[in-house]
């Protein structure tokens, strides 16, 4: 069966508009190229109880949670202490991640600079030469800092580590007609064919086309017969093109 995972975006200034996430559609990008059915993004304050909370329910939910943000020095990063108590844990310092912290200052350590060396009790520490400081996972949590840069670069360790390539298989059908007219032809497509996703997107101000119909599927035979089924009952006239990828 296909994993499934749910991403957690933390942060007062993405509520808040001040920054603009772009973490979400970065790791939904790529867990679907690694053929990972991401269910769920939530966007949370820096609260210690909403964290607790929303971690929580997705870890019950989810094969894969994966969090981004609030894992810094200063006093709005509460994710470490939310999700230690998400599973009912304290929150310790790792000697692993101290060592790397105290290489990188090259001095003691002040308690502002310890906080990034926190852990939920029990934690996975995951170190690659790609990255400086590692990686934090408990259980099936993965804790990503907020900084998109940095983010991708753990990310990518986990891709290597816990990934196969695997996409969906997906054909595009764009046509000129409305969306409205197209609906009965795509419930039966729907309801004839349960292992194939359909999409329905409607264009505006593009003269060539105005609706994109998607057909998504890990299985051949699956998505061919459905495509099948789509291009025998959508009017000939009205298909403008087909992409396969």
């Amino acid at each position: 069966m296909t994993k499934r995972a749910g991403i957690i975006i933390i942060g007062d200034e993405i509520l808040s508009g001040l920054v603009q996430d772009s973490n979400a559609l970065f790791m939904v990008k790529e867990l679907r190229q690694k053929g990972i059915d991401v269910r769920q993004v939530s966007f949370i304050k820096d609260d210690v109880d909403d964290i607790a909370r929303e971690v929580k329910i997705f870890s019950e939910a989810f094969d894969y949670v994966f969090t981004s943000g609030g894992i810094g020095p200063t006093h709005d990063d509460m994710s470490i202490e939310g999700i230690s108590k998400a599973f009912n844990v304290r929150t310790v310092i790792d000697g692993q991640l101290r060592a790397v912290l105290e290489k990188m200052f090259k001095t003691t350590l002040t308690p502002e600079q310890l906080r990034m060396a926190e852990v939920p009790e029990g934690a996975e520490v995951i170190s690659d030469d790609s990255i400086g400081i590692p990686l934090i996972k408990y259980k099936n949590v993965y804790i990503f800092p907020g900084i998109p840069e940095l983010l991708k670069k753990k990310f990518f360790v986990i891709e290597k580590m816990l990934f196969t390539d695997h996409p969906p298989l997906i054909k595009k059908v764009y046509i000129k007609e409305i969306e409205s007219r197209v609906a009965p032809i795509l419930n039966e497509i729907v309801k004839n064919h349960r292992n194939v996703k359909i999409g329905s997107y409607p264009f505006i101000n593009i003269e060539e086309f105005n609706l994109m119909i998607t057909l998504e599927s890990y299985e051949s035979n699956s998505l061919q017969d459905a495509f099948q089924d789509l291009m025998h009952s959508l009017p000939r006239d009205k298909i403008v093109k087909v992409e396969e990828k």
